[in-house]
Formats: C-alpha cells, structure tokens, sequence
C-alpha cells in the first residue's frame, strides 16, 4: 500500500536541489564522522560530475573549517579557557607547531585526525587566520580528491563483488 507520500513524484529542480544541499550539509559535516567522503558518496550515487562535485566540497569544508578556525580563536577570549590554553601552551607544544607550521599540520594532521582539532590546536598555539587560509584551501581540494578517490574505489568494489 503506497502512503500519500509515496505516491507524490518530485520534479528534477527539487531532487537536485535538495541533492545538492546534502552534498554541501556533509561537507560542513567534521571529518572525523566522514562528512565531506559521504557528501562525495552522495554526489557519486547521483551520477554528478567530478568537475562540479569536487568543488562544492572543497569549498564547502573550506568555509566550515574557516568557521571552526574562527571560533577557535575567538573561544580563547572567554576567561577560563584562555587561561586553560595559556597553560597547555608549552614550549614543546609550540616548537612542534613551529617545526611541523601550518602546512604540516593542515596536511599530514589533517589526515591523520581531520581539520577541525588541527584548526584548533593551531589557533590554541597562537597561529594567525592569515597564515591559515591558504593552506586550508589547498588541504581541503587535496582532500577532497582524495575522498572522491576512495570512495569512487571502495564503490567500484562492493559493485564488482
């Protein structure tokens, strides 16, 4: 028995709108619940094109981390977890930040644990927005190519076996 909502049949525009605002809510999503490579998994399942989909997320996880990286350091205003950083904020912390610097850790941390406590730790450490805008832009198209990869892959199998 279909129930009422079964049976009403969507247009094109409201699928690939609502499509596309799944793909851009998932990459907003943190990393470490696999929100941009399921935004990518969604875009792959509708048949969008790489050249189109890829961007939406870089863009998209760019703006969330830039967002994340703000609140990061805006957070440190409030008084107990000012004091809490400035207390964290060892020389042996610091000297990794600076040997490692933003490109390190955008890249390499950003794999290991995703951007957001990358972001943190790097605002928490004293690093600039202006030092963090550029690398995150590059991180987040490197990745995102790199989930569409993955997924695409990991795809391809389970459709093979």
């Amino acid at each position: 028995m279909d129930t009422p909502i079964h049976a009403i049949e969507f247009p094109v525009i409201v699928k690939t709108f609502w499509t596309w605002a799944t793909i851009v809510g998932l990459s907003v999503t943190p990393n470490l619940v696999l929100g941009p490579s399921a935004a990518v998994g969604v875009g792959i399942a509708a048949h969008y094109s790489p050249w189109a989909l890829l961007p939406v997320v870089a863009v998209a996880s760019y703006f969330e981390g830039l967002a994340v990286a703000w609140l990061a350091g805006e957070s440190t205003q409030i008084g107990f977890i000012g004091r809490w950083v400035a207390r964290m904020r060892t020389p042996r912390g610091v000297a990794l930040a600076n040997k490692w610097g933003v490109w390190g850790g955008l890249t390499i941390g950003c794999a290991l644990v995703g951007q957001e406590p990358i972001l943190v730790a790097l605002r928490w450490l004293g690093v600039d927005m202006r030092r963090i805008w550029l690398p995150l832009a590059v991180s987040n198209a490197i990745f995102a190519v790199l989930y569409y990869a993955i997924v695409w892959f990991g795809l391809n199998q389970v459709m093979n076996f």
